[in-house]
């Protein structure tokens, strides 16, 4: 395979047909379902969009301080799509899958640059399949703009580099100053010239490099400036994220700093095949960045470089993807699919190269080596596909990327004109910036009452709706007294949320509302004691049925009592939803006379619900003699102990 610059003759007709259409499948997978998949809207991304809103008001920054510290440029692209589209996930994330788009080009440039057009082909089109750098585009934060920064600035240098033009290595320069803007790991691509660069002059490149590393630094200088004024007036900022994650740290390395660099060279070494970053928020747990389909291509133009390790362009691969690993490898949790993200692109030129290599293996017919590279490329397309829809289904992905708070921004949004609403602080504190940065962004707050229940909470007006959302693990007796005149409470459970350090979920929040008194319809009566005085039941999808159930206790005298949801199928109990009447979040000491409670509970069949087939009963019993309280008619007749809901 030559690489010298008179081989690298543009594609036929043929060829910019499939660059397009690797462009246009770049672009799908970017774009399709964006706002909702991964669902949520993790709390770095909200971050960037808070940040987005200050650059709207008139407060751009060279350095974002919150969060840890973020690079200005994405912050200012998400200002423009904010700008455009409000303050929604899809206006968070649109920066990023067009920049992981447009860098498809800009992979095809450098491939071609430094391969030929066939590899630069090869390359943009795994560029445009492969999961990591798709998630990575789907994702509202900076990182997706370190592997467009460096294929730019590696074109240009190499242009440069031809040329042998002061102001293609000015441009170079510039483009390169600009990556500082990007992401952390940029800082780490110093190292990476210098080694290039000592690789050059070892090939004989003194004369070329000694006049154009001149120009190139002058155009890094420049485009660097301003952000080094910053860091020389912010010291502190320059390292501040390094030293917390450095394995160098011995909170990290567990005062065994040897032994932990040496896992960390191992671990990151595998997440090219057997093992990727097992954190859920980066990557389907664990997925390597190739999956089976590229393994041997990767063999090949891995072993391709290796043997022609003299052509700067295939050494310039192997330094990059080497030296770039360095950044995951001296720091936690290798390998870290963030921090690594400076191997991309150079990494992909190795299964471009071993796919280049098959397409013109000799030893195969041309339809056959056709077909054979046709395949790869499209099972590996299949398989990303695939693995990305069942990762955006995961709940344990939703949970991750803290799905729940964007559901609370959604329902804030939702109440009717007119309400109080009210909400706890705790959600979000912004002096301290504690809680869930999403809900100050998604949702419009200028309306909403917070609070907190130690400082008590004004009340509403007489008859104004009212809506409460709270912390349900704190001191919840102020509820029943805010909503005492109403005629029906509504409780909702919000949806689960889990920490990264919390074993088990939990309902991110309750929201308590004011409802109308329920319309007048069949009650079902259970023993004096608890009225059901309406259901409905919705099914949301093949295994999941969503029940409403509204009570009104009429007897105190009773125990307090568990509210069973039971499906029954051909074989017996399905599956149940057992918690007090009006769920776990209404108290009995709560029931107040003459009040109803409409709660809502979720049945997880574990196979399709069938209303012709399943039967779903609700009754009432002792938690602790097990006996049910019995439905009994108006004169007092027992009618059975449990009350069909369907069919």
């Amino acid at each position: 395979m030559q690489t010298t610059h008179k081989n690298h003759r543009s594609p036929s007709t043929f060829g910019w047909a499939l660059l397009l259409l690797a462009v246009g499948t770049a672009v799908f997978l970017r774009f399709y379902n964006l706002g909702n998949w991964p669902p949520g809207l993790y709390r770095d991304e909200a971050f960037n969009g808070l940040d987005a809103l200050r650059v709207l008001d008139g407060e751009p920054a060279l350095f974002f301080i919150a969060n840890n510290g973020r690079e200005p440029l994405y912050i200012t692209l998400t200002a423009l799509s904010v700008a455009l589209f409000g303050r929604t996930v899809l206006a968070v994330r649109l920066a990023a899958a067009v920049v992981g788009s447009l860098t498809t080009w800009l992979v095809y440039k450098l491939g071609r640059s430094w391969f030929g057009w066939r590899v630069g082909l090869l390359a943009a089109w795994l560029w445009a399949i492969t999961l990591w750098p798709v998630h990575l585009s789907r994702l509202g934060l900076r990182t997706i703009l370190l592997p467009a920064a460096l294929a730019l600035a590696f074109w240009l240098g190499t242009e440069a580099y031809r040329r042998n033009q002061p102001r293609w290595w000015l441009v170079a320069g510039l483009a390169y100053g600009l990556g500082f803007y990007t992401y952390l790991a940029i800082r780490f691509t110093p190292l990476l010239l210098l080694v290039l660069g000592a690789y050059l002059f070892w090939r004989g490149q003194r004369a070329r490099l000694r006049q154009g590393v001149v120009w190139f630094l002058l155009g890094t200088a420049v485009a660097l400036l301003p952000l080094a004024l910053f860091y020389l007036q912010n010291p502190d900022l320059l390292l501040g994220r390094t030293d917390q994650v450095s394995i160098l740290n011995p909170t990290i390395n567990h005062g065994d700093f040897w032994g932990t660099l040496w896992q960390h060279v191992w671990q990151s070494l595998g997440l090219f095949f057997w093992r990727g970053d097992t954190i859920l928020r980066h990557n389907p747990a664990g997925r390597p960045l190739f999956d089976w389909l590229m393994a041997g291509p990767f063999v090949l133009g891995f072993i391709w470089c290796l043997r022609h390790w003299r052509k700067p362009a295939a050494a310039a691969v192997l330094l990059w993807t080497g030296t770039m690993l360095g950044v995951t490898i001296l720091a936690e949790d290798a390998p870290h699919f963030l921090r690594a993200v400076g191997i991309l692109p150079a990494a992909l030129f190795l299964p471009a190269l071993g796919l280049a290599w098959l397409w013109r293996w000799s030893w195969l017919p041309e339809v056959a080596r056709d077909g054979l590279v046709v395949g790869l490329v499209g099972g590996s397309l299949l398989l990303t596909a695939k693995d990305y829809v069942n990762y955006s289904r995961q709940p344990d992905t939703a949970l991750l990327f803290e799905a729940a708070a964007t559901e609370l921004a959604g329902q804030l949004n939702e109440e009717a004109v007119g309400t109080a609403v009210y909400l706890d602080r705790w959600f979000w504190d912004e002096p301290s910036q504690k809680g869930w940065p999403s809900i100050p962004f998604l949702a419009d707050l200028e309306n909403v009452i917070f609070y907190r229940p130690e400082n008590g909470l004004p009340p509403a007006a007489p008859g104004q709706p009212q809506s409460l959302y709270v912390w349900p693990f704190g001191d919840l007796e102020f509820v029943p007294q805010l909503l005492a005149d109403v005629d029906m409470v509504v409780v909702e459970n919000g949806r689960l949320a889990r920490g990264d350090l919390e074993p088990e979920p939990y309902p991110l929040y309750v929201r308590y509302a004011s409802g109308a008194a329920p319309n007048a319809g069949p009650t079902i009566n259970f023993d004096n004691a608890f009225l059901l005085q309406g259901w409905t039941v919705t099914p949301l999808d093949d295994q999941t049925v969503q029940v409403d159930l509204i009570w009104q206790k009429t007897g105190d005298a009773l125990p307090n009592q568990i509210a069973f949801l039971h499906v029954l199928g051909d074989e017996g109990l399905v599956t149940q939803a057992d918690a007090p009447p009006g769920g776990d979040y209404w108290f009995p000491h709560w029931w107040r006379a003459n009040q109803a409670v409409h709660e809502r509970r979720l049945l997880i069949l574990p196979e399709p619900f069938d209303p012709t087939r399943h039967t779903i009963r609700v009754g009432l019993y002792d938690p602790i003699t097990l006996d049910r309280l019995p439905v009994i008619e108006d004169n007092g007749a027992v009618l059975s102990d449990g009350w069909q809901l369907v069919p």
